[in-house]
């Protein structure tokens, strides 16, 4: 199965570049790399040759890139732990 827009929080998010379009927090705001960790309330973008920790709920819109789309997804569906939540789509 490819990875696609429908499918993009069921097989995970670690290795897609991602941008964060919008924040409360202007400091986030702009911030372009690849996710490189996640954990239940976090998700770890490198930007160049930094890795930035950015909390879930403070990425009000993220942009994840796929290899056949762009995908524009709320920051708040991504919390919980990433095991539980792909789990959690995939039966449910």
């Amino acid at each position: 199965m490819t990875l696609n827009c429908e499918n993009v929080l069921s097989r995970g998010i670690v290795g897609l570049p991602a941008k964060i379009l919008e924040s409360p927090d202007s400091t986030l705001q702009g911030i372009v790399g690849t996710v490189v960790f996640e954990t239940k309330n976090t998700i770890f973008i490198r930007e160049d040759f930094t890795v930035k920790q950015v909390a879930k709920r403070a990425a009000k819109k993220l942009q994840l890139q796929t290899p056949s789309c762009a995908c524009f997804i709320s920051g708040s569906a991504l919390i919980g732990r990433p095991e539980d939540r792909i789990s959690r789509l995939k039966n449910g």
